[in-house]
């Protein structure tokens, strides 16, 4: 079995942004299966149940991280699919797929580590970099297919 590059060949020019998909996938299942240890060992929240507490325990910043990591990962995926698909330049499709990673990832350390405010800190300006990006990569795919 060939694998789609080989098939498509065009497609080799989008690696590293179908590579920063597959990293962020990889990223939200690590996240996945540190909620038990991280989430829920301390007992502050119950598996299946609203979350109790606030920003300032672990155990609430980790399953919010998840969850909006589960929340914001679908659209990137669009994103970048219907980028390749309408045949935007495979320059600016990597390095916004690129920058998204990087946004989502120091979203991830910010918000684990509790570092800064709540609203208006580095972990706003982190989820604000990510929602721009991928909002770049939408827009460009909308125009393109529009004037197609």
């Amino acid at each position: 079995m060939n694998s789609l590059f080989e098939s498509l060949p065009y497609l080799t020019a989008y690696h590293p942004a179908l590579l920063a998909l597959a990293l962020l996938c990889l990223a939200i299942l690590i996240q996945a299966i540190l909620n038990a240890p991280l989430g829920f060992a301390s007992g502050e929240q119950e598996p299946g149940r609203p979350l109790k507490g606030s920003h300032e325990q672990l155990s609430f910043r980790v399953l919010r991280t998840y969850m909006n990591s589960v929340e914001n990962y679908p659209a990137f995926i669009a994103a970048v699919l219907l980028a390749i698909i309408a045949g935007i330049s495979p320059v600016w499709v990597n390095w916004l797929a690129g920058l998204h990673l990087a946004f989502r990832l120091a979203f991830w350390v910010v918000y684990y580590g509790g570092i800064g405010k709540v609203a208006g800190g580095p972990r706003t300006l982190a989820y604000v970099g990510g929602w721009l990006t991928n909002s770049i990569l939408a827009t460009m795919a909308v125009y393109t297919l529009l004037i197609s």
